[in-house]
């Protein structure tokens, strides 16, 4: 049985990268994927995935405030990815103090 993945990224082209990359392993299933972290909470709900890889700046609601709600409404481990997302850094430490389990940069 394969773990289920939602992409979270308000970049078409990141998130087709990040769903190609993920497609190739087999006990990996990319269930969904989101533009915004609005869709994103709405999309955890509806889809359960056991992983949510999360953009930090996005439209409508940010990964921050999605990645807070997600853990209150639908608990799910978060991986966050990110160019802001280094080990130090304010959006990093807020995202793993909102719940997420790990970061990891953009390239």
């Amino acid at each position: 049985m394969a773990f289920k993945v939602l992409v979270v990224d308000d970049s078409s082209f990141y998130r087709r990268r990040v769903k190609d990359i993920l497609n190739e392993d087999r006990s990996l299933e990319v269930v969904g994927e989101a533009a915004n972290g609005r869709e994103a909470v709405e999309k955890v709900k509806a889809l359960r995935p056991d992983v949510v890889t999360m953009d930090v700046e996005m439209p409508l609601m940010d990964g921050i405030e999605a990645v807070k709600r997600i853990m209150t409404e639908c608990p799910v481990s978060i991986i966050m990815f990110s160019s802001l997302t280094h080990e130090g850094a304010k959006a990093t430490l807020d995202a793993l103090e909102a719940g997420a389990v790990d970061f990891l940069p953009k390239r």
